[in-house]
């Protein structure tokens, strides 16, 4: 949280910042809102959270407030008794799964905010088959100077891209949605297909 805290100058203005339940801190999620115009963030509730229900705006979606911790404001004496936070609740299958945010429930529906942090699911399964498939679970990258770091990445997520586009338009041809084609699978296919072309 202390290393995510020097980040928060950095975010854009009118942007959302996605975040793990690691970084649940009053004091962070508040300097999100409170720097810069119309920033928010989102992320998921934590076990054993401790609230009282402000405001209902509907199923599944209330205002919630919570009391913020006597060590938080020994951190920061600035920090308030308590502090809000929307609360959306939705199915995922037979799951029920509950994200908190600073999303303003007058523009931002509870469907909206659920499906944003879904998307964020999407997003990590695309770094995972980079990590885990492409890279064989490599933790560090080859290259030892700065603009070669560059050239690797890029060519690492071009590479990905690629995979991706084929994999897509092989899910069309057969009138499958390209979600239900592994990325593995396809990764696996077009290397061998191009170490047969050699």
């Amino acid at each position: 949280v202390p290393l995510a805290a020097s980040f928060t100058d950095g975010l854009p203005d009118n942007s959302v910042t996605l975040l793990d339940k690691g970084f649940f801190s009053a004091s962070l999620l508040m300097s999100i809102n409170a720097q810069g115009h119309n920033r928010h963030w989102l992320l998921p509730e934590r076990s054993r959270l401790s609230y009282k229900v402000v405001e209902s705006y509907g199923e599944g979606d209330r205002l919630l407030e919570m009391k913020v911790s006597a060590q938080a404001r020994k951190t920061n004496p600035e920090l308030p008794m308590y502090w809000q936070a929307r609360a959306v609740t939705y199915q995922i299958g037979k799951q029920e799964k509950t994200v908190l945010t600073s999303l303003p429930v007058d523009k931002y529906s509870a469907h909206q905010v659920a499906s944003l942090y879904h998307q964020r699911w999407e997003i990590e399964l695309g770094f995972r088959d980079i990590k885990s498939s492409m890279q064989g679970n490599a933790i560090t990258l080859r290259s030892k100077k700065v603009e070669l770091i560059y050239q690797e990445l890029w060519g690492v997520l071009l590479g990905y891209n690629l995979i991706r586009r084929e994999a897509s338009l092989a899910a069309v041809t057969h009138g499958r949605s390209p979600q239900e084609i592994s990325f593995k699978f396809a990764y696996q296919f077009i290397a061998t297909q191009l170490i047969s072309m050699a």
